[in-house]
């Protein structure tokens, strides 16, 4: 019985780590993806171990990296002690833990990441699918050079940077996705979404 619980055991932790670690496919020719974001990995050794307020990024920072990604590709920096440094889970997380960015749920504030940069930024507010955004607006905001839209999924326990959508199916949103090794969702799998503003530097 023990033998078979350890193999069980390890056969899960590997399977984790290919789904998390795996790079996730391009997106295929039907594709459509205005700009290009930097994909930040919350487990990335260089910060996945780093603590918010109570656990880790890689635990529970995905949108906080989806925040990271959406700064660096609007060349938004990460001020500190009088100078800044590019966005990136790491440096965010640092300048949050710095500013009362969390809540003590380890849950992003995210009317304080304009004051990031007060100018550049815009905490434009929290939408449900299928009532206020309708497939449709939603493709019009990936095209806007300054929208920034992140896509809340899996039952509500995961957030991802949409980056594009398909030319053929409709209901497809393709994603920066910091933890898993997948490049879209289906917009029936999304459950809400976190939008904001942002005006590269």
């Amino acid at each position: 019985m023990r033998a078979s619980t350890a193999l069980f055991a390890l056969l899960c932790v590997l399977a984790a780590l290919h789904m998390v670690g795996a790079q996730a496919p391009p997106p295929p020719p039907s594709a459509i993806i205005p700009f290009k974001y930097p994909l930040y990995l919350q487990c990335d050794p260089k910060w996945g171990n780093d603590t918010m307020v109570s656990t880790t990024i890689c635990s529970v920072g995905c949108l906080m990296s989806s925040v990271s990604m959406a700064l660096y590709g609007h060349n938004i920096p990460i001020p500190t002690n009088g100078s800044h440094v590019d966005a990136n889970p790491g440096t965010l997380n640092t300048w949050l833990q710095q500013h009362s960015g969390y809540d003590s749920s380890n849950d992003l504030i995210e009317s304080v990441v304009p004051e990031i940069a007060p100018r550049a930024l815009r905490w434009v507010g929290m939408y449900i699918p299928q009532t206020t955004l309708t497939t449709s607006a939603l493709k019009t905001w990936v095209e806007i050079d300054t929208r920034v839209v992140i896509a809340n999924v899996r039952n509500g326990t995961h957030f991802v940077l949409v980056t594009g959508f398909d030319s053929t199916d409709k209901n497809r949103f393709y994603v920066n996705d910091p933890y898993f090794a997948v490049n879209s969702y289906e917009y029936a799998d999304i459950v809400g979404w976190r939008i904001f503003d942002m005006f590269s530097c």
